[in-house]
């Protein structure tokens, strides 16, 4: 049988390392972007060297009614969806005094409400399928709250994301559905250097997508709710050079 992944901001990034990863699983996928065409179709050509049937399709996740838009369609084609990636989400490393409403808003709705959206788009899918899994994407340090000068509300809305996973996990069990988070410690593309991790490296997303490879084993399968933290003993805050 098909099995088909939607992963968000899948163009660039973590993104892409896990849409790629999963076509090697055999997954066919849905690369979903929202202004890098030209790096989702890049992508595109890659996974389908391992699923011919993949599909790019592009949506602004913080607007519900594209999310809508683009899940029927992706139901359209598929009839199916077996895994969904909430991936997508801005990061601002700026102090909060000058942090603007704008910013401020972009920073919950990409992260937040993003995830929320596709969330509720699919899980009618998965329900009726009676099977389903979906991996929130979150940040080392979400289950607790962490007041972070330049980076508030990068973290307010990663730990609404780790609460969501958990109600969802616990609502939408009944269907066979399990829903888990991965948390990165900062990736080799943020602010921090290597000096100021406790293993002297910062997280790879193969680092990352391995834990999530994982999650979406038969090996998993009494795992859900649950939040895996791929950081090495990076907490935030700690460490972080002058």
């Amino acid at each position: 049988m098909e099995k088909v992944a939607v992963v968000t901001g899948s163009a660039k990034g973590l993104g892409r390392a896990i849409a790629i990863a999963l076509s090697k699983q055999g997954y066919t996928l849905v690369i979903c972007y929202n202004k890098s065409r030209q790096e989702a179709i890049k992508v595109l050509d890659e996974v389908k060297l391992k699923s011919g049937r993949s599909i790019a399709v592009p949506a602004d996740l913080k607007d519900e009614a594209q999310v809508g838009r683009m899940f029927k369609e992706i139901f359209k084609s598929f009839r199916r969806i077996d895994l969904l990636v909430n991936n997508v989400g801005n990061f601002l490393y700026k102090k909060f005094s000058e942090t603007t409403a704008e910013e401020f808003r972009n920073i919950i709705e990409s992260n937040l409400y993003s995830s929320f959206y596709c969330c509720r788009a699919v899980l009618p899918v998965m329900r009726k399928q009676k099977s389903g899994q979906i991996i929130n994407i979150g940040a080392v340090g979400a289950e607790r709250v962490n007041l972070l000068e330049k980076s508030t509300p990068y973290f307010f809305a990663k730990t609404g994301v780790y609460l969501l996973t958990k109600i969802m996990a616990f609502e939408e069990a009944r269907y066979a559905i399990r829903i888990n988070m991965v948390s990165p410690g900062s990736l080799s593309t943020d602010i921090f250097k290597d000096s100021d991790f406790p293993t002297g490296r910062s997280a790879t997303y193969e680092d990352v997508v391995k834990v999530l490879l994982f999650l979406i084993s038969p090996d998993a399968y009494y795992i859900n709710g649950g939040n895996i933290e791929v950081a090495g003993g990076f907490i935030p805050g700690l460490g972080k050079s002058k």
